[in-house]
């Protein structure tokens, strides 16, 4: 059972000028994130926050804001998202 919300430190570069290195984010899991959505998702064995930029029925497509460091991870399975960015502090 997924937990309502989680806690994140940002931890790279890919979504600067809207998150920093650093900041803290807090996500709200129990909903399906939307097109222009900031989301938290597991990659291999660590955390990713990426701007939903196009949604099908099972997949996310994402996309850093900071277009020059940000890497390409593809689309992301629905099952492996964490939830959405609705506090930075």
């Amino acid at each position: 059972m997924k937990v309502p919300f989680s806690r994140f430190v940002v931890c790279d570069r890919s979504m600067e000028s809207a998150f920093l290195q650093g900041d803290h984010v807090l996500t709200f899991n129990w909903k399906k994130p939307q097109i222009g959505d900031v989301i938290v998702f597991e990659f291999g064995k660590i955390y990713k926050i990426k701007r939903a930029v196009k949604t099908s029925a099972d997949l996310i497509f994402v996309a850093g804001d900071n277009r020059r460091v940000s890497s390409r991870v593809g689309p992301i399975e629905v099952s492996k998202i964490i939830g959405k960015v609705i506090l930075k502090y």
